[in-house]
């Protein structure tokens, strides 16, 4: 597990360790937005919300991309 982490932490390296819902959904393979959003309201993501836009970790976004739940939707990773 610790060797996919390194793999994803080097894939997003290019990335702020803070993101926006756009960037997010860009890191994720260009992800819909209502999607998006839904795994935010949901918490699958840790993320601030300043209104009027939500901010993402990108630890959080290694850690949902690691997770059942993507595996389970197969979802994809395009950077």
């Amino acid at each position: 597990m610790n060797c996919k982490r390194k793999y994803y932490e080097k894939r997003f390296s290019k990335y702020p360790d803070v993101v926006d819902l756009f960037t997010f959904r860009k890191m994720l393979g260009g992800i819909g937005d209502t999607f998006a959003r839904r795994l935010v309201r949901e918490n699958k993501v840790k993320h601030t919300f300043v209104k009027p836009h939500y901010w993402i970790y990108k630890q959080s976004i290694i850690d949902y991309v690691l997770s059942e739940d993507y595996a389970s939707r197969r979802l994809r990773v395009r950077v």
